[in-house]
């Protein structure tokens, strides 16, 4: 029986109230003096935009807890673990409804008053709240365990990265592409157009998007889809801290009271200390809402048994969210979490249980499958092309889509990846040079498979380890199976390995405090656990050439605003193609991006395009493939005055098989020498490459145009 003090805090705990927030602070302050030469200390600028930005993040998110409420009176009759369900609940209703509202247009309702109702009628909700306290069902401690503070240096990481401009970090990311191609991007052009919709130039915005609906919902709120980059940095943040606390309330609960918070803090630490957390979580993607949707699925699943159709509803919804979320959670999380369910449920509950589960998921996939069906006549374009059609795009097109996410390789080659991509991953010589080599994972998949076969044998928790391994092994399946076998894809997977962890943790704990007491088996954990949080500042510190901090808060410089003319100038010579179209060029000029497809920081007159889709020159090379005159003549036509061009993207899509065969290098360069003139030429600033360029020419004047302009000079001033 566990000892009736087990929980109780020590004075540890109360001194971990003030020295591991002020531990993350120091840190924080410290490495953002990591900014080279170029730039002072930035430490100042990175207070101010965490102080400015959180709060923004922060209340999206105690609006989500408030619109949880009444679906967890509603639903969670037993409440076991009514803050867990409340929180899941009201986080999937606010992706759900964000989605929904923004793409009929509801989000800019009166500029930005629909935004500010839902977002004041959740936090009035969580506010009402208090009069009606959740029943004190296996309540844990209010205090905080002091060991979780051993997380401090991963934590100010987390949080100092995302308050650096998007496109800085990360070098695995290649400067978070991505977020510039359409995390970040389809929220500001959603916010032009005034609700969320399809793009036919951007595929990512025909994927469910529910995290990017939750940016778009920031950006209308802040009023500016540029200095929003920070609250959605943040926001995507703290659900990473979410996660790590889920799980350590989950991994509590499964070892039970007498390790239960040491336990709970290590696994918390675990988590956010690997890398690809930090890596990820600090960005402006969407992986981090999926492992919290996961994690709290998995606290129904593992700590109770689901009976009744409300938990049916309550993992539909959890599961339709994280689907909404990254459409892969598909695979990574309704896959695992149904096979997990037909372990736990009996037999006769499953109809009652799977069959409510599976209309709420319905249900919380309608404003993406509606809207996609609206304009495309597929609800998931650009899958299942076979069944609904291809909408707007070739077969070509589809099938350089499905080349570039679905891995053609044998099994043989598949399993090389998964030992490169996962075991040792950043460990030993690169495979793959150039690519980006680190420890993203650190150590966590051997201390998980180890932890993995030494529950096996232990009886007390063979059974939670199996449900365990049968998540890892589908998760890990299913990646080999029907992704590109990038490690990033395996993200998810770092709920069950933390868990694994934990479990086997809660067996060593208790013999190691009876050989070296208790004191000295917390400070020897504190001492591991401190080491694994320092992995990420080892990482960090070796971004930009040592100057990771450089660009914290500098988003606006990365658009040229809030500069002066001198100073535009400069940037826009020496470095930034996007300061030199938004502010260099003449009143009327519009750009054709060709190869450039990370477009959030140009605020000009532009088009683009992803390399699955096919943009203005594309289109016009297919209809006039021996034409180079008419390509002049129909880029003239369409308004366009200039071309960005971007050797090495390219390139990059040319080598990968991904892009339009008509669009190479060779041509491009071509085309624009005949009928282009060079406004300006970059070297590839970002990989030092000389023989790479971004180049901006100025399509010449038609022939006709030009001779007519020479008729009227030559026939001298027109009589008075």
């Amino acid at each position: 029986m566990d000892h009736p003090d087990a929980q109780r805090p020590d004075r540890l705990d109360r001194l971990g109230l003030i020295a591991g927030p002020l531990a993350v602070l120091i840190l924080f302050v410290w490495l953002a003096g990591w900014t080279g030469p170029a730039r002072p200390h930035a430490g100042a600028s990175a207070i101010i935009v965490l102080l400015s930005s959180t709060p923004w993040a922060l209340a999206w998110l105690v609006a989500a807890f408030g619109l949880g409420w009444p679906l967890q009176r509603l639903l969670d009759r037993r409440g076991d673990d009514p803050f867990v369900v409340q929180l899941g609940l009201g986080i999937a209703a606010m992706l759900i409804i964000d989605a929904a509202l923004g793409a009929l247009g509801a989000l800019q309702w009166g500029g930005s008053l629909g935004a500010w109702t839902l977002l004041l009628t959740g936090i009035a909700l969580a506010i009402v709240q208090r009069r009606y306290p959740a029943p004190a069902v296996n309540r844990t401690p209010s205090s905080v365990p002091w060991l979780l503070w051993m997380a401090a240096p991963a934590l100010a990481v987390l949080l100092l990265a995302a308050c650096s401009a998007p496109g800085w970090l990360w070098a695995s990311e290649f400067g978070g592409y991505d977020a510039l191609s359409y995390h970040l991007q389809l929220p500001k052009e959603w916010m032009a157009l005034g609700r969320i919709e399809p793009l036919t130039h951007n595929v990512y915005s025909y994927l469910p998007g529910y995290v990017e609906a939750a940016y778009y919902h920031l950006a209308v709120l802040i009023g500016d889809p540029i200095q929003a980059v920070y609250a959605c940095q943040l926001l995507h943040a703290a659900m990473a801290v979410l996660t790590a606390v889920i799980v350590a309330r989950l991994a509590g609960r499964i070892v039970g009271r007498s390790v239960a918070r040491p336990v709970g803090a290590a696994a918390a630490v675990l988590l956010i200390g690997t890398p690809w957390v930090v890596v990820v979580g600090s960005l402006g993607y969407n992986e981090m809402a999926v492992t919290l949707l996961l994690a709290i699925a998995l606290s129904i699943l593992l700590a109770q048994s689901p009976t009744t159709w409300q938990h049916g509803v309550i993992l539909g919804l959890l599961t339709a969210a994280a689907c909404g979320a990254k459409l892969t959670a598909a695979g990574f999380v309704v896959l695992p979490l149904m096979i997990v369910a037909l372990f736990t449920i009996a037999r006769r509950r499953w109809l009652g249980v799977i069959l409510p589960a599976g209309v709420a998921g319905l249900f919380g996939l309608l404003p993406y499958l509606l809207r996609n069906w609206i304009y495309s006549d597929n609800p998931v374009f650009p899958f299942m092309t076979e069944i609904f059609g291809s909408a707007h795009w070739s077969q070509d097109q589809v099938g350089n889509w499905i080349a570039g996410h679905v891995s053609e390789a044998a099994l043989g080659p598949r399993l090389i990846e998964l030992w490169n991509q996962l075991w040792r991953f950043g460990l030993g010589p690169n495979p793959s040079p150039p690519e980006p080599w680190s420890p993203q994972w650190s150590l966590l998949p051997w201390l998980a498979a180890a932890g993995l076969m030494f529950c096996l044998t232990i009886p007390s928790v063979r059974r939670v380890t199996l449900k365990l391994t049968v998540i890892l092994t589908a998760q890990i399946l299913f990646w080999l199976a029907l992704t590109h076998l990038k490690s990033r894809f395996l993200l998810v997977g770092v709920v069950g390995a933390t868990l694994s962890v934990a479990v086997a943790l809660g067996l060593i704990l208790p013999a190691l405090q009876s050989r070296i007491g208790a004191r000295g088996a917390r400070a020897l954990l504190a001492a591991l656990l401190l080491a694994w949080s320092g992995v990420p500042v080892i990482i960090y510190a070796a971004e930009r050439g040592g100057a990771p901090a450089a660009s914290i808060g500098q988003a606006s410089l990365m658009t040229g605003e809030n500069l002066s003319e001198p100073q535009r100038i400069e940037l826009a010579h020496n470095a930034s193609p996007a300061v030199y179209l938004n502010h260099l060029l003449p009143d009327g000029a519009r750009t054709l991006l060709v190869g450039e497809a990370r477009p959030l920081y140009y605020q000009a007159d532009i088009a683009y395009q992803t390399t699955w889709d096919r943009g203005p020159l594309s289109q016009i090379m297919r209809a006039f493939p021996s034409q180079p005159n008419h390509w002049a003549d129909e880029l003239r036509g369409q308004g366009f005055t200039h071309l960005l061009v971007s050797d090495e993207m390219l390139q990059r899509w040319a080598a990968s098989k991904w892009n339009d065969p008509n669009l190479t290098v060779q041509k491009v360069r071509a085309f624009a020498a005949q009928y282009c003139d060079v406004e300006y030429d970059w070297r590839d600033v970002e990989h030092d490459q000389p023989n790479l360029h971004i180049t901006l020419y100025r399509l010449r004047e038609s022939p006709l145009i030009r001779q007519r302009k020479d008729a009227v000079k030559a026939s001298g001033p027109a009589p008075r």
